[in-house]
């Protein structure tokens, strides 16, 4: 990579809060838009420390997964009555013989690879200059409490300074973590920021897409002419909350299982810095593709079917007791993803909506208590079961 004076900053790092919280989607989100550093004057780095602790938290979601598979199969064989063979064909199918680690390992190196990162040694900063620091109580480690858990965030930010330093580059440092923020503000060429999409903000042209900024910003604030943009943001926002899977959480006196279960998208507002304002990040800039992160509010209802059943107190048989609909608004915030192909000089007349993305997991819907609504007959029945088996 060439050193390229006019930018503000040279490098990007993340720390491994950031990429969690992205559920290393390294292929969709803001993860995804990394690549666009690949073969540019600025260069992804990685902290060894957090390569590593990437590859861990990802072995341990693969061993999850493959459990999960192989429970699966189990029920599947229980259930439907499979044979061996046939459980033992689709396990070959999807699993191999290669260890969780390696897999991990190997995704890493996919995401690395396409983003052209750098993973930076943490042995480039010698013991002695961590352990100063801890005894000096400088950031990353507080002056009071437990101070021994910051050692790998002080490998990692101090071997990333160091780096900036003989390179003679400016960083920006992504994390959620207090200690990181507080190593930046003391550091001459990290710099902070707790939003991934803010940081990528910082490396776009400034004035790039200027006009379909302001004119997206418009017709959000206001009924403006949008030029059929709003309807598709608008239709892909109802696909994704209606076509995503569910959760679902209640309380009963009786076992439940939620069936029929769908969503209805209500309506969707896009949070404001003032009145006049959207907050927005434009975190992407190609030559037909623009990339822009914003925050919704989205308001949908819920409806779920509850079959109840109850445990026959004699015989241990589990007893239906009949079914309850119920419906729930349910409102969550989430970042979203708006991705733009065509002319974006011309405004919004010259741009398509290409995609449109929820960053943040919908959250489980809540029904509160499910309750039998017994019909007289019904309780009647209810009642005098209940008096047989007490007799």
């Amino acid at each position: 990579m060439n050193e390229s004076p006019e930018l503000d900053y040279h490098a990007l790092c993340v720390d491994t809060n950031i990429l969690r919280e992205a559920g290393y989607a390294f292929d969709r989100g803001l993860l995804a838009q990394l690549d666009q550093f690949a073969q540019s004057p600025v260069q992804v780095v990685i902290s060894e420390i957090v390569a590593r602790e990437m590859q861990q938290q990802l072995a341990a979601l693969v061993a999850a997964a493959r459990a999960a598979l192989e429970k699966g199969l189990k029920d599947v064989q229980a259930e439907m009555l499979a044979s061996e063979a046939s459980a033992h064909r689709a396990r070959r199918a999807v699993l191999t013989g290669e260890p969780d680690e390696q897999i991990a390992q190997r995704r890493l190196d996919q995401f690395y690879e396409r983003c052209d990162a750098m993973v930076l040694p943490a042995d480039t900063v010698s013991s002695r200059e961590v352990l100063n620091r801890y005894f000096d109580r400088e950031p990353p480690f507080a002056t009071t409490g437990n101070k021994k858990h910051k050692f790998p965030d002080a490998y990692a930010l101090m071997s990333v300074e160091k780096w900036a330093e003989e390179k003679n580059y400016k960083v920006i440092a992504v994390s959620r973590d207090q200690a990181w923020r507080e190593f930046c503000d003391s550091s001459e060429r990290l710099s902070h920021r707790s939003e991934l999409g803010e940081a990528l903000q910082l490396f776009q042209p400034p004035h790039a897409a200027a006009r379909l900024l302001a004119e997206l910003n418009a017709c959000m604030v206001a009924a403006g002419a949008d030029y059929g943009v709003a309807a598709s943001i608008h239709e892909s926002m109802k696909g994704s909350v209606e076509d995503g899977e569910i959760g679902v959480q209640a309380n009963s006196e009786f076992y439940w299982e939620a069936d029929e279960v769908y969503a209805e998208y209500k309506d969707h507002v896009f949070r404001c810095i003032t009145p006049e304002q959207v907050d927005m990040d434009l975190v992407r800039v190609t030559e037909q593709q623009v990339v822009i992160r914003l925050t919704a509010t989205v308001t949908r209802d819920v409806h779920a079917n509850f079959s109840l059943s109850m445990t026959d107190p004699i015989d241990k048989d589990e007893l239906s007791v009949g079914s309850q609909s119920a419906d729930v608004e349910q409102t969550f915030d989430s970042d979203v993803l708006i991705s733009f192909e065509g002319d974006f000089a011309g405004g919004l007349a010259g741009v398509l909506v290409k995609s449109v993305e929820l960053l943040d997991e919908i959250p489980t819907v809540e029904f509160g208590e499910i309750e039998m609504d017994w019909g007289r007959d019904d309780l009647e029945h209810h009642q005098q079961d209940g008096a047989r088996s007490d007799t």
